[in-house]
């Protein structure tokens, strides 16, 4: 009997293999205990209790190294799990992982351990058919095994995902600490983490925070749960909080949908996405119905808006993990904020000096493309986690952003395990990239847009 193995994916084996190492990440990052789910051909079945193993994808040499838990014969009753395979047949085992950490090989020589029937390593077992092989990694614990295979290479990207790594301790890059300062914003930013999960009306809502950063003073930063009635924040109080609040205001679901998806539910535009966000029903009633007719007029569900290309994101704004902040902010904020002539961008260039602000905001793309340049694993408990959390805080408060936090808002970000009070931080710079961006490029947008016939998809900048 045997408990580690190595699993080889290939692009004709099922969903294509970064899609599909991205998206057992993805699972890991939305659940507390950091767990997934993925499939196999083969059965597995000699596997017999908790190890190790590592999902490899050919050629690239890209892989997940997780701690596998459990084996399944059937497809785990996972929406997130039943999107990624639902076109794909053959998988007969379902393994129960969790702490996956993405990693790159350099070359199948570089694969720790060897095949347990062979005793050979991987360039031998992994050179012709086979795609499933029980592995003696030795004495290697998880944690070592992860460090010894990220050091080789660390900044090598996955679909927008880079590697994680435990450094002994944060440090800034050259570029971090030696670039120019950006000049300071003269209006109020705000950075608004945002739930699509349950919440109690009375003491609000554990899962939204909002950071505030008001020219020439620190940050705030504050969570929508309050043992004062009179303090929660629940996503309908968002709306006007930030009517009466000026300045401009990242919030982090999507603001609309892809084109075809929108043509699949017969609307014409933005406007008539936000009255069907609103129509009635929960958002998981909202969203089968969106599938059902998607699927009736032939388009893909997972279709993304041609921004989410642009970022090359897995998500897609009705993703199993994204549908409710997509759907419930459509209803309980954008609509209330568009009804009362607020500025919406890039639909509201009108108002734009009338209002207050607000934009899509993207903490994920923001970290990977202005922070630390690669896309880290930051939401979780472990060691690794916490310093991913320090070393984006530092990138926050050193040059070329020098956002003044102060200690006690450092320690409560770096504490919280599921990221969201980091996720608001994040997205402050989210708003400082839209204030900065001339008005004429977000008409050129909006233009581009129109002349798509997209305007339902909406934009932000990165």
């Amino acid at each position: 009997m045997a408990h580690h193995f190595i699993a080889k994916i290939t692009p004709d084996g099922g969903p294509p293999p970064r899609e599909e190492l991205a998206r057992i990440l993805d699972q890991a990052d939305n659940c507390p205990d950091r767990e997934a789910w993925f499939g196999t051909h083969k059965p597995g079945a000699n596997w017999d209790r908790p190890g190790i193993c590592v999902l490899l994808a050919v050629p690239t040499l890209q892989a997940v190294i997780c701690e596998v838990i459990g084996r399944s014969d059937t497809m785990p009753d996972i929406p997130a799990v039943k999107e990624l395979y639902y076109d794909h047949g053959g998988f007969s085992a379902w393994w129960h992982v969790r702490n996956p950490v993405c990693v790159q090989f350099d070359s199948l020589d570089s694969v720790p351990g060897h095949g347990c029937a062979s005793g050979r390593g991987a360039a031998h077992v992994f050179k012709g058919q086979v795609s499933f092989a029980y592995w003696d990694f030795g004495n290697t614990s998880f944690d070592d095994l992860v460090g010894r295979a990220v050091v080789a290479k660390f900044n090598v990207p996955l679909s927008g995902r880079s590697v994680i790594a435990v450094p002994p301790a944060p440090k800034l890059s050259a570029v971090q600490s030696g670039a120019e300062l950006w000049s300071r914003p003269e209006v109020p930013l705000y950075g608004v983490d945002f739930s699509g999960g349950e919440e109690d009306q009375r003491y609000g809502n554990r899962k939204i925070w909002i950071a505030k950063w008001f020219p020439g003073k620190e940050v705030t930063l504050r969570c929508g749960w309050c043992g004062d009635p009179a303090d929660k924040i629940c996503r309908n109080d968002l709306a006007t909080l930030i009517k009466h609040e000026l300045g401009w205001w990242s919030l982090d679901f999507p603001f609309g949908i892809a084109k075809k998806t929108a043509h699949a539910l017969g609307l014409n535009g933005w406007p008539a996405w936000l009255e069907w966000c609103a129509k009635g029903g929960d958002a998981t009633d909202c969203r089968d119905e969106a599938r059902e007719r998607t699927t009736h007029a032939g388009v893909v569900w997972a279709e993304r808006r041609q921004i989410d290309k642009d970022n090359k994101t897995t998500w897609f704004p009705l993703f199993e993990q994204l549908y409710r902040q997509t759907i419930y902010g459509g209803r309980e904020v954008l609509l209330p904020l568009q009804s009362h002539g607020v500025c919406v961008m890039p639909w509201g260039l009108k108002a734009l000096r009338k209002s207050a602000i607000v934009v899509e905001g993207f903490p994920g793309a923001t970290v990977t493309k202005r922070l630390l340049g690669r896309r880290p694993s930051y939401k979780g408990s472990t060691y690794a986690h916490r310093t991913e959390r320090q070393n984006i805080i530092n990138a926050l408060m050193f040059r070329p952003f020098a956002i003044p936090i102060a200690d006690e808002v450092v320690s409560t970000v770096v504490g919280d395990q599921d990221g969201d009070a980091l996720d608001a931080l994040v997205l402050l710079v989210g708003s400082w990239i839209a204030w900065r961006l001339p008005t004429k490029d977000w008409e050129h947008q909006l233009a581009m847009l129109e002349g798509n016939g997209a305007t339902v998809e909406g934009w932000f900048p990165i």
